[in-house]
């Protein structure tokens, strides 16, 4: 099999900008006309050239501090952006169907008084291609379920909308799978203020393979949960992962929880990803002082202290001109702090640093 025959989801060059609502208000000027009949607002650069790639059956986990554009990316990836944010450029291969990102944009369906994310209505073999083959699990469990409407209702409208299933069939197919996340009874006739957070992801987790995805995006599915429901959780995606042979995005800030659970991770900084290797590889040999920094502040057995990164992360739209850790770094030469890293690759593996070859990083010596 080669590589093109593997790969289900493949992002290229994806640039992501956000609107800059403060600046835009603080110009007291009209801007010129984008073309449209519309005033273009001002947009800032914020998700720069990333590019990544899902195998089937792999799970790559895309890892990094709070605000450093995961999620964003995401999104942009399946073209479910909020109109404060727009695709600027890149391509998004999904099971072999090549789309360009900056090409539509969201449409927002509303339900009552709740906006629904949906893809633009024009693009219907995209829009069956993610409703039927792709997965979501999102960060708010609770909020992201419509309030008025029951779990069950909602996990079966994805098979509603793109299969020629009965309701009978459906109901089946959505209580098969809200048994398998263990909520048989309760699940089905719930509303989503009903459950608990631990209980609204479990039903979240059903409402995504219930349709046998291809592809799950788990969007930090533990955030908010205590201990025990985030092990539940957790548990019940490595058994789905390892059943149904599911390729996966796990999106998350825990370094030691996409070590414990992937097959390859990508480490992201303000808007860029900045290594991606395999999981022990990355772990045991890190090539950017960036993964360095978050292996070192994690606390492990016979660790007398923590090496956390010094600083703070730039705003996601930072206006440096070389390299955006280097202000945190501790290797920094002045061709970093002017000239953006290019991108090493290797077999399986890239970095983004000017110092890649040269350094010789701390890592994980042993326990992986």
């Amino acid at each position: 099999m080669t590589a093109s025959d593997s790969t289900v989801f493949r992002v290229t060059d994806l640039c992501v900008s956000l609107h800059d609502a403060d600046a835009a208000a603080r110009t007291m000027r009209n801007v010129p006309d984008d073309g449209c009949g519309v005033e273009s607002p001002l947009w800032r650069p914020a998700i720069r050239g990333v590019s990544f790639e899902v195998n089937r059956g792999e799970v790559l986990s895309i890892v990094g501090e709070s605000a450093s554009g995961k999620t964003l990316s995401m999104y942009a990836a399946f073209r479910l952006l909020d109109p404060g944010a727009q695709a600027t450029s890149g391509t998004v291969e999904l099971f072999g169907q090549r789309v360009d990102a900056a090409r539509g944009g969201e449409v927002v369906r509303k339900s009552g008084n709740t906006r629904r994310r949906g893809v633009p209505d024009d693009d219907d073999e995209w829009r069956q291609t993610v409703g039927s083959r792709v997965g979501f699990l999102f960060q708010d469990p609770i909020g992201s379920w419509t309030p008025h409407f029951t779990i069950g209702h909602q996990a079966g409208e994805a098979l509603d909308e793109h299969t020629d299933l009965t309701p009978d069939e459906i109901e089946r197919r959505v209580r098969d799978a809200l048994g398998e996340v263990k909520l048989p009874r309760r699940g089905f006739g719930a509303f989503a203020f009903l459950l608990s957070r631990g209980e609204a992801q479990r039903a979240m987790l059903a409402a995504a393979i219930v349709k046998a995805p291809d592809l799950l995006i788990a969007d930090e599915p533990l955030t908010g949960l205590d201990s025990t429901s985030a092990a539940s959780v957790l548990a019940l995606l490595r058994d789905m992962q390892d059943k149904r042979g599911m390729a996966m995005v796990f999106i998350t800030h825990d370094l030691a929880l996409a070590a414990s659970f992937s097959d390859r991770i990508a480490i992201m900084y303000a808007g860029r990803l900045v290594e991606t290797a395999p999981t022990q590889e990355l772990m045991r040999r890190p090539r950017h002082p960036y993964t360095e920094g978050l292996i070192g502040a994690l606390p492990m057995v016979g660790r007398d202290r923590l090496r956390p990164v010094r600083g703070s992360p730039p705003h996601l739209w930072h206006t440096a001109q070389g390299c955006s850790f280097a202000p945190r770094c501790d290797f920094t030469t002045e061709v970093c702090a002017n000239v953006p890293p290019s991108v090493g690759v290797g077999e399986a593996a890239s970095v983004a640093c000017w110092l890649r070859d040269e350094l010789s990083l701390q890592g994980i010596l042993a326990g992986l």
